[in-house]
């Protein structure tokens, strides 16, 4: 069966000599892992740099029931995304963002068009962004929990759930913007309070789906200090 369907990249592997496995969350079918034959190959006649992380592309896919693994048999760029992969701040927060991602969307194996809308919204709002790029990540995870089944509506229960003290009254409405506001918002985070935020964030995320520890989590922190 041929599926025709925009889709958002997370990461790839390289496979055999020239080819790579790529997961993408695709607009029509959700999260899964798509075979690139001959991408790395000096004959290919596109570059395997239309799948950078967070690239949105126009995908064909062939797909069959049967096997776990599907193929990619032709992609172009659906919305152009210089700055996110130039820019060596926002390349590094995609990198954390991703790697959280892959975990979190396995248990999206079907069609979700509202987190789809919702990450490819994200994707393009963090391009266009000239302010307030240092805490994208911070709003990015708070606000994405609602589309999980875990939104944070009540900041108490954010932090009792993973037994933390409640936050005082500022750091609670440096919270509430975030979650609120669009992205872009300027606030004076200082790195502590900042290093703190995505600390408690990973905990919450930790104790509803699981996640492990991001391996970028030392990358970024040094990149945004």
């Amino acid at each position: 069966m041929v599926v025709k369907t925009n889709g958002i990249v997370l990461n790839y592997i390289k496979y055999g000599d020239s080819s790579i496995i790529v997961r993408i969350f695709t607009e029509e079918l959700g999260y899964g892992s798509f075979i690139v034959n001959s991408i790395r190959s000096q004959k290919s006649k596109k570059s395997i740099g239309y799948f950078q992380p967070f690239s949105i592309l126009e995908l064909v896919l062939y797909v069959k029931e049967s096997r776990d693994l599907q193929r990619v048999s032709d992609f172009k760029n659906h919305i152009p995304l210089p700055e996110i992969h130039q820019d060596f701040t926002k390349s590094s927060i995609t990198l954390f963002l991703t790697e959280i991602l892959s975990r979190l969307l396995q248990s999206e194996p079907s069609a979700n068009p509202d987190l789809y809308a919702f990450l490819a919204d994200s994707i393009k709002a963090f391009d266009a962004l000239t302010s307030g790029v240092e805490n994208f990540h911070l709003q990015f995870l708070l606000k994405i929990a609602t589309h999980l089944g875990f939104a944070i509506n009540e900041f108490e229960t954010l932090f009792t759930s993973i037994d933390r003290l409640v936050p005082h009254a500022e750091g609670e409405h440096v919270l509430e913007k975030l979650i609120l506001e669009p992205y872009g918002i300027v606030l004076e985070i200082n790195r502590t309070a900042r290093n703190e935020m995505i600390d408690i964030m990973l905990d919450y995320f930790h104790h509803h789906a699981n996640l492990p520890r991001p391996k970028s989590l030392t990358v970024l922190r040094s990149v945004l200090n």
